[in-house]
């Protein structure tokens, strides 16, 4: 079985994308990792949803611009993101019971989920709904 990649996101952030105000996370960095991902909030050390990461987006001044509402921001406060990535999520499911993981010392970007964690996500993933 293949594990999942999981996203630590702060609040207020993670309560913004839960209720589907947030579609894109922003950070530092781009990444190349595609595909289905695992959300956790930070400090609580539970996974809380599920989502694709559809895409790696360069923020330039414009897109920010555009975009703020997708950042879950005003316009005058997106263009701070200039020079960032915008990691776009779609197809978020909020899990009804957040599953407990165990985080490794120093993980900050990505956290990969073993396999009796991962199994555990994507069943509750089946029984939660979708937000966006």
């Amino acid at each position: 079985m293949k594990t999942l990649s999981a996203i630590p996101i702060k609040s207020p952030y993670i309560d913004m994308i839960l209720i589907g105000v947030k579609t894109w996370e922003i950070r530092s960095k781009s990444t190349k990792k595609i595909g289905p991902v695992a959300l956790i909030k930070s400090g609580s050390g539970t996974v809380v949803a599920t989502a694709h990461l559809s895409e790696d987006i360069f923020l330039t001044r414009k897109i920010c611009l555009e975009n703020a509402g997708e950042m879950g921001m005003v316009k005058e406060d997106a263009v701070t993101c200039v020079g960032g990535h915008a990691w776009v999520l779609n197809d978020l499911i909020k899990l009804n019971k957040p599953v407990p993981y165990k985080h490794p010392p120093g993980a900050i970007t990505w956290v990969t989920l073993d396999e009796a964690t991962t199994k555990k996500v994507l069943k509750e993933a089946s029984k939660s709904p979708r937000v966006f």
